[in-house]
């Protein structure tokens, strides 16, 4: 039987008691799925011959705040379409805590950026980007689809992982960044019936055999990459 859910303080990973405001703000943070992506920079800098851990969990952190607080604190701040946790925070406080948690997590990383590896300033101004045009749905909303969604969530921080590391070789990001792609896509995909239901949707059969079928595809697709990228960085070439 599935339980329709009016608001997001009754989702799974939001704490059943406490103040309204106090449970809002964890549920804004969305935090499995902010983990989830933030790890990926693990799992970047996995195929960096000679791994400095600090760099890692630095980055990790820079992507736990800015994705898990910046970011979804400017998605929910929108006028025209407020998040779901709108009714809880005043629009004015996310926006500031959106931005003053932007400078917070990039202040993790900059140093790196600035002095150690340069193309992570590449990478931390795409990144940078996306946080504006897909959460505000900036140049009229071109940007704020699962295309752009799993390249930001999931190629990014696949790529900065390894770069930070001082990765430079263009096969292996370019790999990376179709490995992280699939990866999201697979979430960003369970997710859309998962909603669906908890709103109390009824969701066509043949539109959920599709769900289930891009899930199956990007699993399989998401295998071969993976494979492709142990081979690419094992394998001595470059670019």
């Amino acid at each position: 039987m599935v339980t329709y859910m009016p608001d997001r303080l009754k989702e799974w990973y939001v704490p059943a008691y406490g103040p309204i405001r106090f449970r809002a703000i964890i549920g804004l943070t969305f935090y499995p799925y902010t983990l989830m992506v933030s790890s990926l920079v693990f799992f970047g800098s996995f195929f960096f011959h000679g791994i400095h851990i600090l760099r890692s969990v630095y980055l990790f952190i820079t992507f736990m705040i800015c994705l898990g607080i910046s970011a979804h604190c400017f998605d929910s701040s929108l006028k025209r379409s407020p998040g779901p946790w709108a009714k809880y925070l005043s629009r004015k406080a996310m926006i500031i805590a959106g931005f003053a948690s932007l400078v917070a997590g990039i202040s993790f990383s900059f140093y790196f950026a600035l002095f150690v590896v340069h193309l992570l300033l590449i990478a931390g101004a795409v990144e940078i980007f996306f946080v504006f045009a897909y959460n505000l749905e900036l140049f009229r909303g071109f940007f704020h689809n699962n295309i752009f969604l799993a390249f930001s969530t999931g190629s990014m921080p696949v790529v900065s992982g390894y770069l930070i590391q001082g990765g430079s070789n263009i096969i292996v990001i370019l790999v990376m960044i179709a490995t992280g792609y699939s990866l999201l896509q697979i979430q960003i995909q369970a997710s859309r019936p998962y909603r669906s239901l908890v709103r109390g949707e009824l969701i066509d059969t043949s539109k959920l055999a599709k769900y289930y079928e891009k899930i199956l595809k990007s699993v399989v697709i998401f295998s071969i990459l993976l494979a492709l990228l142990v081979i690419v960085t094992n394998s001595g070439i470059s670019i």
